[in-house]
């Protein structure tokens, strides 16, 4: 309500920070929505917002009802920290691999860091979302990751083009079992569905609030998305690249994901960056940015790539698959995307030769 008063005082004459009234405690916000009248239907959600201290409600437009999750000061400069990451003191831990007679073998774990600084061959996954049928039939999804990047700290072209996915990590503390056995699909696939369930998203959901980046810059305005919902089923697997450079070297295991013309519109992307600064009781913060997503047809990357403009890169998730020893990996996914039938796999434990 804008105006709130009983019979000694009127409450917006004495307001103090979040709109409540110093003299009675009560809130007193000046709520403006956004509602344009259309079409209320199919869940809408509607955003009204205090024009004095910012602090926002959304409720669905036909019935009413106000989504609890959205609740907050969701225009914050500076938010609070959304979920804590893991301790300050210890690094992401990943599975080291080796490969022997065209099989995949767990070697041991190692944190990311000492991977990076030794070159230890580490297990990833990375996953080639691409549109079946409809204006952007074949097109793969792809991410401009710049945003993230500065997020980070870290400097960027200001289109960065990515796929998803990333590190295979561990899902417990019992490792022991898993060493000098074989990789099997099983948790190539888990760690892909992990990785989808952060990067791959939904607009208009409840389950996720993204920062919103704009020239590099945090917006102070957020996005809520849920994720997209994959079948595990659903990702094809394809086989195994290799990737070695001075301070990264991996056994990335390629899976395809269709994703229908009528869904591809609604997806955007996601990712997590840690709040630099932002350590409390040694828990290291993390917040997630959104991330705009790219349809675009395979030849049309490597046109980008190839062309070796400093304002455009193309990330090594994707420049690995043009990669000679990696030809048969690439030559099958563009084979299954082309047809999207009659496709048979490599074998998750086998190599592409």
């Amino acid at each position: 309500m804008s105006k709130q008063g009983n019979e000694t005082h009127i409450c917006k004459e004495h307001l103090g920070a979040g709109c409540r009234c110093t003299v009675c405690g009560n809130i007193c916000h000046d709520y403006h929505n956004d509602d344009d009248g259309t079409f209320a239907a199919s869940g809408k959600v509607v955003t009204a917002r205090c024009a004095r201290c910012g602090n926002e409600e959304h409720y669905y437009a036909d019935t009413g009802v106000v989504i609890d999750h959205y609740r907050g000061r969701s225009y914050e400069r500076e938010p609070e920290p959304v979920h804590s990451s893991r301790q300050a003191t210890q690094g992401e831990l990943l599975y080291m691999v080796k490969k022997s007679d065209e099989r995949y073998f767990i070697t041991g774990i190692t944190e990311r860091s000492v991977a990076e600084k030794l070159g230890l061959r580490h297990l990833t996954v990375i996953v080639v979302p691409f549109v079946t049928d409809g204006a952007n039939k074949g097109c793969w999804i792809i991410h401009n990751r710049h945003d993230k990047q500065i997020a980070k700290g870290k400097t960027s072209a200001p289109l960065s083009l990515n796929l998803f996915g990333g590190h295979c990590g561990l899902s417990d503390d019992n490792i022991a079992g898993l060493i000098g056995k074989t990789v099997e699909l099983e948790l190539l696939r888990e760690n892909a569905l992990r990785e989808l369930s952060e990067e791959l998203l939904c607009k208009n959901g409840t389950e996720k609030r993204l920062e919103l980046w704009r020239d590099g810059v945090f917006a102070g305005e957020f996005l809520y998305a849920s994720s997209y919902e994959v079948c595990p089923e659903s990702l094809i697997p394809v086989g195994f690249t290799e990737y070695a450079a001075k301070d990264n070297v991996e056994y990335s295991y390629i899976f395809a994901l269709p994703v229908p013309g009528d869904q591809s519109e609604q997806i955007i992307a996601a990712d997590n960056y840690e709040k630099r600064g932002q350590i409390i009781e040694g828990m290291v913060y993390e917040a997630d940015i959104a991330l705009p997503v790219m349809f675009m047809p395979e030849p049309e990357l490597k046109r980008l790539w190839e062309k070796r403009d400093p304002e455009i890169e193309v990330c090594d998730a994707i420049t690995r698959l043009w990669e000679e020893q990696n030809r048969a990996v690439y030559q099958r996914l563009i084979e299954y995307i082309g047809t999207h039938e009659g496709f048979r796999p490599i074998h998750p434990i086998h190599g592409s030769k």
